[in-house]
């Protein structure tokens, strides 16, 4: 009998060698039917100090594939359906396995390696200003940059599967500024996106949590991103002896742009600040102590466009309190510092390099101090 995982080992590589010629070719079926997706291959390498005082290194070559169709009735409707799959060379990775998966459990990043979904599955309405879109989607309010990341709504970074089931409607205002409101369903398992522990929706009252954000783009101007959002998850912060507290979370960012000499490089400032005022207690969290947890998180980016065309670095640097619990990108309690690499081959293929570390911020009561220390080199390209 074949071995699964030898199976997914050599269809990570085979994928990996022929998706740009496979997905390069795709073109719309119709005038109303189009294929969209992207694959994303690449080597990941990871060296951990552990809290335990272990140390391990984790290499394995990586493939996320994202596959589907787009519908369009009318230029008003228009409807999408999406496969989503990871997968990975580690002797770690899951079994193949498809299913149509609903919550993930607090303290994940997303569907495990080996594990596929439909990540999508939408039916969205545009008139003038405004559209509505409900069903299964992807949702992400990001720091613009090189290495663009979020404090708070970021479905699927690097090869995460992850996404949005509910309602999302926006509205386009003349002055440049949107407005986007979202309501979205959470599962009793667990929310669709990234929500850190203790996060927990057992309760009734969490099924449904929300999201505002007000915010303006201009590419051609000095400040490039100006926003602001807010996340309200009711009953999902647990307290001892009592009913849970509702899990509230600020953030505002922004970023500017200036030209650099005469050859077009810019480079672009940015930040993001987050506040939460209602956290998890020092004990929850393992943390020694008494009273709340830290309920601020921030990061700022600095980034070099076009160093020379198509060639890009960014630098993050970044810091998250053990009782913020929203980021796909930032765990709780930890530093970060990353440096990232970016050439846009063409206009729908990148080649990207990263280099990471990690640290916890405060120490776990009885435990060390984790350090991660991680590099990738990938390429991404989408139709």
């Amino acid at each position: 009998m074949i071995n699964q995982k030898r199976v997914v080992k050599t269809l990570v590589v085979a994928c990996a060698l022929s998706a740009p010629t496979m997905l390069l070719a795709a073109i719309p079926l119709t005038d109303s039917v189009s294929v969209i997706g992207d694959a994303r291959t690449g080597f990941y390498t990871l060296h951990r100090d552990d809290r335990d005082g272990s140390d391990s290194v984790k290499n394995e070559w990586r493939l996320r594939l994202r596959a589907g169709l787009q519908v369009a009735f009318s230029d008003s409707f228009t409807a999408r359906a999406r496969f989503a799959g990871r997968y990975t060379t580690h002797k770690d990775s899951g079994d193949p396995e498809f299913d149509f998966y609903q919550g993930i459990t607090p303290g994940k990043d997303g569907l495990k390696m080996g594990q596929s979904t439909l990540d999508e599955l939408w039916l969205n309405y545009a008139a003038d200003r405004w559209s509505l879109r409900a069903g299964r989607m992807q949702t992400k309010f990001e720091l613009t940059g090189v290495a663009k990341k979020s404090l708070d709504r970021n479905d699927s970074p690097n090869t995460d599967i992850a996404w949005t089931d509910g309602l999302y409607f926006k509205y386009k205002a003349g002055n440049g500024w949107n407005t986007h409101v979202i309501a979205q369903y959470n599962y009793e398992e667990g929310a669709t996106q990234v929500r850190r522990k203790p996060l927990t929706f057992s309760d009734d009252d969490s099924r449904i949590s929300y999201f505002a954000a007000l915010e303006k783009r201009d590419k051609k101007a000095t400040i490039v991103q100006q926003g602001v959002d807010v996340t309200w998850l009711p009953a999902a912060l647990p307290v001892s002896g009592g009913n849970p507290d509702d899990y509230v979370a600020f953030v505002g960012r922004m970023a500017a742009q200036w030209p650099m000499g005469t050859g077009g490089m810019k480079f672009l400032l940015g930040g993001e600040l987050g506040f939460a005022p209602t956290t998890p207690t020092q004990s929850v969290v393992k943390l020694a102590g008494s009273g709340d947890s830290g309920g601020t998180a921030g990061q700022v980016t600095f980034n070099f466009i076009d160093i020379v065309p198509k060639h890009s670095v960014g630098v993050v640097l970044a810091r998250a309190d053990a009782g913020w619990l929203l980021s796909p990108d930032f765990k709780s309690n930890q530093y970060l510092a990353e440096t990232r690499y970016r050439w846009n081959l063409a206009k729908k293929q990148r080649l990207e390099v990263r280099v990471r570390y990690r640290t916890d911020v405060e120490q776990e009561v009885g435990l060390q101090k984790r350090k991660d220390k991680d590099l990738y080199a990938r390429y991404t390209v989408k139709f």
